[in-house]
């Protein structure tokens, strides 16, 4: 990671940074939550990869203080996952955006006990998505994860896909580039009977939330040894 971003006191995403323009909600943020001083570094990016540093106070907005950069992306990576009980979809998408997925689905399953009506999933995808722009500043990406409402027959469809599956004798290599992770109940067999890969977790019984945030990490963790090995 670039140092710029790295040692930044905060990192906020604009919608270009051609006129950038920092969000109320950000601003309160930089102003009153992490109180900033007027020469605090902090770094801008657009979500899609280009970024800046700059300082911010309320007085003076936004001050530009270096070139622009731009990061290249490598395979976009994709973790989906039955929708978990409770508030612990807001802790996988959270995680999954700390770690660099880059595409977090949820879907329903046969075996789904958590099911959300049109009106809930709404909600919920408007709650998330707070949850996973705050987590990727946090962690200083330059890319915004999307997050989506799909199905498990779309999900299973996109190209580099595999399944967690306990006992899954398939490895992660160059062709899997997103896994989907099932209810507490598991993928039922008609779900399974899909020709993708079968990836195991581990050797223990996960929760659902867990194994989400376990297959983003091996995702992550492989592709992006990759990448470096490269350079």
């Amino acid at each position: 990671m670039n140092p710029l971003l790295r040692n930044s006191e905060a990192h906020v995403f604009v919608r270009s940074l051609d006129e950038a323009v920092i969000s109320f909600e950000d601003e309160h943020h930089l102003d009153r939550v992490l109180r900033l001083d007027p020469d605090d570094p902090i770094t801008v990016s657009d979500g899609v990869g280009s970024w800046v540093a700059g300082t911010w106070s309320r007085d003076r907005g936004l001050r530009v203080t270096s070139e622009r950069f731009h990061e290249p992306h490598g395979p976009w990576l994709v973790v989906g996952v039955a929708i978990p009980k409770s508030d612990r979809p807001e802790l996988v998408v959270q995680k999954l955006s700390e770690l660099g997925v880059d595409r977090i689905l949820l879907f329903e399953t046969a075996r789904s006990v958590v099911r959300w009506d049109l009106d809930r999933r709404h909600k919920q995808l408007e709650r998330l998505g707070r949850i996973r722009r705050e987590a990727s500043m946090q962690s200083r990406r330059v890319y915004l994860p999307t997050l989506e409402f799909t199905t498990y027959a779309q999900a299973i469809e996109a190209p580099g896909m595999a399944i967690a599956e306990p006992g899954g004798r398939d490895v992660i290599d160059a062709s899997v580039r997103g896994i989907l992770v099932g209810p507490e109940g598991g993928f039922d067999r008609d779900e399974l009977d899909f020709a993708v890969p079968k990836i195991s977790l581990g050797n223990t019984v996960l929760r659902v939330e867990t194994a989400a945030i376990v297959a983003g990490f091996a995702l992550t963790q492989w592709h992006g040894d990759r990448a470096t090995s490269d350079h």
